[in-house]
């Protein structure tokens, strides 16, 4: 941890998620606030026109940012003593292992399925409007590549949500051949 920090970068730092973390040497805390934060803002821009998942990610912003701002304000009031103790750690541990079992499963598949609809959404919304309406209009194809990133966001986002759905029991069926042979 920083042993004399400046009062004012103290504070400057403590406005931006993870900044003040990194500030008093927490560079890994910090970096996790503020890769939560940078992707709720991402969430919003990405689902501009799906209001219910923008509004999710529009709500967990200030989230972010509160948990952020009151976690760091611990570290200036300690002492030395708890200071030299203070772990460096991401807030998501490396490796960390989801729980399982049926709940899981199910949470798993709702949110599998919400990605698939978010992406299915952002793909009629987004993707085809713009690109069918414009392209019919005109027959060109540089509306297509500037619709391209949306496309591709749209199809990850799909992605992922199959994944969730299918992934566990892709590994139970590896761990049940292994087990066979």
């Amino acid at each position: 941890m920083h042993p004399n920090p400046n009062q004012f970068l103290t504070v400057l730092f403590s406005l931006i998620p993870g900044a003040g973390h990194m500030y008093f040497g927490l560079m890994r805390r910090g970096a996790s606030f503020m890769v939560g934060f940078a992707l709720a803002i991402a969430g919003v821009g990405l689902f501009g026109l799906f209001s219910l998942i923008q509004a999710v990610f529009g709500i967990l912003i200030p989230v972010v940012w509160f948990i952020a701002f009151f976690d760091f304000w611990r570290y200036p009031r300690m002492s030395p003593e708890e200071k030299a103790l203070v772990e460096d750690h991401f807030i998501i541990p490396n490796g960390m292992q989801l729980p399982g079992g049926a709940a899981m499963r199910k949470a798993r598949i709702i949110v599998g399925v919400l990605l698939i609809l978010a992406g299915a959404n952002q793909l009629f919304r987004q993707f085809y409007w713009s690109f069918v309406h414009e392209f019919l209009r005109s027959r060109q194809w540089i509306y297509f590549f500037e619709n391209l990133p949306t496309l591709l966001a749209g199809l990850g986002i799909i992605a992922v949500g199959l994944l969730l759905i299918f992934w566990k029991s892709r590994q139970l069926k590896k761990e049940a051949q292994r087990h066979e042979e």
